[in-house]
């Protein structure tokens, strides 16, 4: 009977442990889970403030998250690169803004945010008026251009930094403008201007993509909206209009039908051109609108034509 009572007593007491141990856990991991919600909160309300152009407070309430001893690198890291966005973007303070980009950088050189602060930092340096050390720094970066295809055979006429530029790629630009204007640079003097003006532009644009231009809201949808109509005229060039054929008994004829309306009565010799033009103009717009129509048709367009006031 003893026996068999030391034997409950030794089960009670593992018992009382096991329970024991099963509290302390369930405290600590409360503990736990109650911190790392206070940590979201703050960075929500940090970021709650910046939203509202209270861009100081944002700052104050990021740099007392930083000071939380329990935060982890890759926290700290992502902390220190918004902080210097903020600096960056919306209060103008480069000096500062650096500072909190290369501690970010630092910090966590794997970050999906490295590269980009790579090139505001860039930024930071020249408009602190820094060129050596945005050169340094523009050196140490991946470029933002990525990989540059090979021009085997062309002949480099300038660099930027380690891009090659070719004289195809001054070519291409100078063929772009219309025919008269391209006669304009048959010279050697104006084909130095066109390489001038070449590298001017891409300086720009590389200085704006440092600075985050190309994320620009209004740029992005302005870029989508030439790159649809680009895209539209490819294919309308290409696919629609190949099979129009101009008539010239057609052209006569629409002659005919206004020529006191659009002509004046003057005869076909005076205005031959425009009347080639207009008639041209309105067969690619036939055209064009059947195929939109047939279009419509395959894809179940509808238009409720009472809801536009």
């Amino acid at each position: 009977m003893g026996s068999g009572k030391s034997i409950i007593g030794i089960l009670a007491l593992i018992i009382s442990s096991i329970t024991l141990l099963l509290v302390i856990y369930v405290v600590l991991a409360g503990g736990d889970r109650s911190g790392t919600v206070d940590f979201a909160e703050r960075q929500n309300l940090a970021g709650e403030l910046a939203d509202n152009n209270l861009y100081q407070a944002a700052i104050d309430e990021y740099l007392s998250i930083l000071n939380d001893s329990n935060l982890e690198t890759g926290q700290k890291a992502n902390i220190n690169y918004i902080i210097g966005r903020i600096y960056f973007e919306n209060i103008n303070d480069y000096e500062k803004a650096a500072a909190f980009y290369i501690k970010a950088r630092s910090l966590n050189p794997n970050g999906s945010f490295y590269d980009e602060a790579g090139r505001n930092l860039i930024a930071c340096m020249e408009k602190m008026g820094r060129i050596l050390d945005a050169k340094r720094e523009l050196d140490k970066t991946v470029n933002i251009d990525s990989v540059y295809a090979e021009h085997e055979g062309e002949t480099v006429v300038a660099k930027i930094g380690d891009k090659p530029v070719y004289m195809s790629d001054v070519e291409d630009n100078i063929q772009n403008l219309p025919p008269q204007m391209q006669k304009e640079f048959l010279s050697r003097e104006s084909r130095m201007e066109a390489l001038n003006g070449y590298i001017g532009i891409e300086l720009i644009y590389r200085a704006a993509v440092r600075e985050g231009f190309n994320s620009n809201p209004e740029l992005i949808k302005l870029t989508e909206r030439l790159a649809k109509q680009a895209v539209v005229d490819r294919y309308l060039k290409d696919k629609v209009m190949t099979n129009v054929a101009i008539d010239d008994n057609d052209v006569q004829n629409f002659y005919q039908a206004n020529k006191s309306a659009k002509y004046g009565d003057k005869e076909f010799g005076e205005v031959k051109e425009q009347v080639s033009r207009d008639y041209q103009n309105e067969k690619f717009q036939q055209v064009f609108q059947n195929y939109v129509n047939k279009l419509a048709a395959v894809e179940n367009v509808q238009v409720f034509e009472e809801k536009i006031k």
